[in-house]
């Protein structure tokens, strides 16, 4: 009998996520936290000549060379001010990278299916970055996709904008 109550226990487990929330000009936004390490602040980022708009610069993080991602320009919804940065540090692939937030909110648990696929009135291209959608504590919460933010796609269509 213990053994049935062990496999129900991971059945649950398997079913749930952790995911941080936080705010992007006043929008709830979420990342699963598999892929969060950790939130810094950050003020001496290095502007780099050529990169895509949407790279706010380089910091050194301990050691550790890290691209600044402006995640408001990277979703198309305004840009971020350099003076004092907040930074949540995600691992994407092999590479760290920094996403800026204007305030994390919580850490949550949610079931692995409370996650629904954002409307099909909006464009695919729109929405490619964005996992889906769920409702946490009565509002709208968009989980976003941490290996689509920066794909080979979002990189090209940066870099084809540029010249």
């Amino acid at each position: 009998m213990p053994q049935v109550i062990e496999e129900k226990q991971e059945q649950k487990e398997k079913q749930e996520r952790n995911i941080v929330v936080f705010r992007l000009n006043g929008t709830p936004f979420a990342l699963d936290i598999q892929n969060v390490q950790e939130i810094v602040q950050q003020s001496d980022i290095v502007s780099v000549p050529g990169a895509p708009p949407f790279i706010l610069g380089i910091v050194n993080l301990r050691g550790r060379i890290m691209a600044v991602v402006d995640t408001k320009r990277l979703l198309g919804i305004g840009e971020t001010s350099t003076d004092k940065v907040l930074v949540m540090v995600a691992q994407i692939d092999e590479r760290l990278v920094g996403f800026t937030v204007d305030e994390v909110e919580q850490v949550a648990r949610i079931a692995s299916d409370a996650v629904e696929p954002v409307s099909n009135l909006i464009s695919s291209e729109e929405t490619r970055k964005i996992e889906g959608v769920l409702r946490l504590g009565g509002k709208l919460v968009l989980l976003l996709d941490a290996n689509r933010l920066l794909d080979e796609e979002t990189l090209e269509a940066a870099m084809s904008q540029q010249h």
